[in-house]
């Protein structure tokens, strides 16, 4: 297992510089044979994965049905979950992507761009596993062609595979599918993971699969880990110690950008904010979550009684849902997308991409899933849009971004409901008055980025 130098723990510089092969001209250009006659043995597997995976669809029938119908979750084009993806065949070099939901697309956003900019004779093809993903990624990077990956069956796979035809798979965080990983191998695709991501509870549920987890594992020619402690789950599932590399969280690259108070200044003229009024954002919640977020809110109105409260659940469909909730405890509120929305006293966000936004026109924020046994979400993105950040006790899956910020004094864990409540009415106290948190941040995230530079490198090492 390597670090790369100048990785993000310890706080070198980033190595950027493209050191990949010219990519193939567009004119003549021949996609590689695939020797799937020669891979006998992987379609026969895959045959045999298809009958549980069957199974396991007709069992989720019920539950599927119920986001669908009851909580408003999209499906998507059942065409292309079917593996008829309209997309002709390759003229040149072709990098496929898969971002399964939201946070991956962000992850996978500057990566993209990257490659883009140093490859640019090649063609990039973006699957997700969600709708929301799909839009979100068509929003963030324009120009991509985005598909909805198909279902875990190998006739679908292969159905897709025979019209994509990629050079290499290049999976974000960790989506490993055994019937993908087998129609890869069985083509001689390269897969590689980028940002690669595993929780101690991840581990565990892997490692129910056995010998196919430690398959699966062994599978990717490179793995570009978020952190060491990712490395070494890695390393524990069966991945070569050779193969693995820390080359930090691609996303932190997402995160620098223009100074945060001017952004807010020219954020509130362009939505049409009040401005110097005390505001906070209550990021990724999840149910039983907001009931205390909004309590904390009630009480901050008792003593500031212009202040106002971003929500955003952590899924969008449930923002009609929150808002209903929020006008059962007394509040004013309106949905982000409303016009008029503006001068609510809370505000729920409803439309996918729009978080970032909040962070940046706030003074304070509440990361969710920690007050409920969730895990938590991402407190950087609330760090380095300039915001006093606060978070409950269940961190379990952002564990290393926790104890990065535990020394920090503008990121704080509470306890509870009672404990947000009172922090945020000391920090509409304060607002205004200290503002060197949002330099700092600024500094932090700028130490810890350049590993878009470190995964792109790599993916230039494999398709050389």
């Amino acid at each position: 297992m390597s670090s790369l130098a100048g990785g993000p723990l310890d706080g070198g510089s980033a190595r950027t510089t493209f050191t990949g092969s010219t990519p193939p001209p567009l004119r003549g250009y021949r996609p590689p044979r695939r020797r799937a006659s020669l891979r006998w043995w992987p379609r026969a597997c895959g045959f045999l994965l298809d009958l549980p995976m069957l199974l396991a669809y007709l069992l989720l029938t019920p539950w599927l049905l119920q986001l669908v119908l009851v909580r408003g979750r999209a499906v998507g084009s059942m065409i292309q979950r079917l593996g008829f993806w309209s997309i002709s065949l390759p003229v040149r070099e072709r990098i496929w992507i898969h971002a399964a939901s939201v946070g991956e697309v962000t992850a996978a956003s500057p990566l993209i761009e990257s490659l883009q900019q140093t490859r640019p004779g090649s063609e990039v093809v973006i699957s997700t596993m969600t709708a929301g993903a799909r839009d979100l990624a068509r929003q963030l990077i324009p120009g991509v062609q985005v598909y909805l990956v198909p279902l875990e069956l190998s006739p679908c796979i292969h159905k897709m595979l025979s019209r994509l035809r990629p050079d290499i798979l290049v999976l974000v965080e960790l989506e490993w599918w055994p019937n993908l990983l087998l129609a890869c191998h069985s083509r001689s695709i390269p897969v590689v993971v980028v940002n690669g991501r595993v929780t101690r509870k991840g581990v565990r549920r892997l490692g129910w699969l056995g010998p196919l987890a430690s398959w699966m594992a062994r599978c990717p020619q490179r793995v570009c880990a978020r952190s060491e402690v990712d490395a070494e789950r890695f390393l524990q599932l069966g991945t070569a110690p050779e193969r693995i590399q820390v080359a930090g969280d691609i996303k932190l690259d997402s995160l620098r950008g223009p100074d945060p108070q001017q952004r807010r200044i020219d954020l509130e003229r362009q939505k049409g904010y009040l401005t110097g009024q005390f505001r906070w954002t209550a990021g990724c919640t999840h149910p039983g979550e907001e009931e205390q977020v909004l309590e904390a809110h009630a009480q901050l109105l008792e003593k500031f009684p212009h202040g106002q409260l971003m929500l955003a659940p952590r899924h969008v469909e449930r923002a009609a849902a929150v808002l209903e909730l929020v006008k059962r405890t007394g509040l004013s509120g309106a949905l982000e997308s409303d016009r008029g929305a503006t001068r609510a006293s809370v505000i729920v966000i409803d439309q996918l991409g729009k978080l970032d936004d909040a962070y940046r026109i706030s003074d304070g924020a509440f990361v969710g899933g920690s007050l409920v046994e969730r895990g938590g979400h991402n407190l950087l993105e609330p760090v380095a849009a300039g915001c006093l950040t606060c978070h409950g006790p269940s961190m379990s899956n952002f564990a290393d971004m926790k104890a990065l910020l535990a020394g920090q004094a503008w990121v704080q864990e509470i306890e509870d409901g009672a404990q947000l409540a009172q922090l945020v009415s000391r920090w509409a106290a304060q607002s205004g008055t200290k503002t060197g948190h949002r330099q700092g941040a600024q500094e932090l995230v700028g130490r810890l980025g350049g590993a878009t530079g470190r995964c792109s490198e790599m993916l230039s090492e494999v398709l050389s």
